[in-house]
């Protein structure tokens, strides 16, 4: 499988408010056309956000289902692939020194700032990491795997994606590695009102910016073309303290990839409305 970086191609993107009335027909034909089930389609439709409908692997092709598309009654535009610059990890953030004029990022794992004038910063984008981790455990017996133990571990916290008019990638702060120093005097003891505050203090400074907190609502519709990231690793056979021969397999699930294609989106759809001078 290629990674996002290495994808090529086009997604065709539902155009931003847009209010599609389609009988059944034409909403039936849509759907063949973009290879989804009638109920897929219907789910992105009625959120009428820009989000994705499919992914295709020439631009000729993405020409073709758009016009095919807009004869339907459904308006949509098409995004290449590379300019959601996925080959380019986000900058992660542990802390944030704040001015009345601009603010400096201090990256996890460096020393060094970088800063941005609050009037640059265009948007913020909110959302939650969830990941899940199971890992069975099995024996073999009689020519058979049994499965003898399974253990499960999930984790959610909250993160934020800021967004400057100088850089092609993103600033992310997430909850549970951010020191929460720049809150000053209305610093709380737990990381929930923190986030929540920190928001609130970006918002208020950042007064050009967009704010998009829809992602947790649209995760499901954005799954039919960007599903969740999945990770499959089985160990070796181990002799384990009973004498008997065990192995584990591990099955990571997460939402990382597609948070960041999501984030990144908005980011495009922010960049194309400055160009338009909205």
């Amino acid at each position: 499988m290629q990674s996002p970086a290495k994808e090529n191609g086009y997604y065709i993107v539902l155009a931003p408010s847009q209010e599609c009335r389609l009988d059944e027909s034409s909403l039936a034909e849509a759907a063949s056309s973009l290879r989804l089930k009638v109920t897929e389609l219907n789910r992105i439709i009625n959120f009428a956000q820009p989000l994705p409908l499919t992914r295709m692997a020439t631009l000729n092709e993405a020409t073709t289902i758009a016009n095919t598309l807009r004869a339907l009654g459904i308006e949509s535009m098409t995004v290449p692939n590379e300019d959601l610059h996925l080959g380019v990890a986000p900058k992660k953030i542990r802390a944030l020194e704040l001015t009345d004029s601009s603010l400096i990022a201090i990256p996890v794992g460096g020393t060094a700032g970088i800063s941005a004038r609050w009037d640059d910063v265009i948007l913020l984008v909110a959302g939650r990491l969830l990941s899940n981790r199971m890992e069975v455990e099995e024996r073999r017996r009689r020519g058979r795997n049994q499965t003898v133990d399974t253990r499960q571990l999930s984790s959610d916290e909250s993160v934020i994606d800021l967004y400057t008019k100088t850089d092609e990638v993103n600033w992310r702060t997430n909850a549970s590695s951010f020191d929460f120093s720049c809150l000053g005097s209305t610093k709380s003891v737990t990381a929930f009102a923190n986030f929540t505050r920190l928001i609130k203090l970006l918002r208020e400074r950042a007064t050009n910016a967009q704010f998009d907190e829809s992602y947790v609502q649209l995760r499901q519709a954005l799954a039919i073309v960007w599903p969740l990231g999945q990770e499959t690793k089985k160990g070796e056979w181990r002799r384990s303290r009973a004498g008997k021969f065990n192995m584990a397999t591990v099955t990571r699930t997460d939402n990382e990839a597609q948070f960041t294609r999501y984030s990144r989106l908005r980011q495009y759809l922010r960049l194309r409305e400055l160009e338009d001078g909205r």
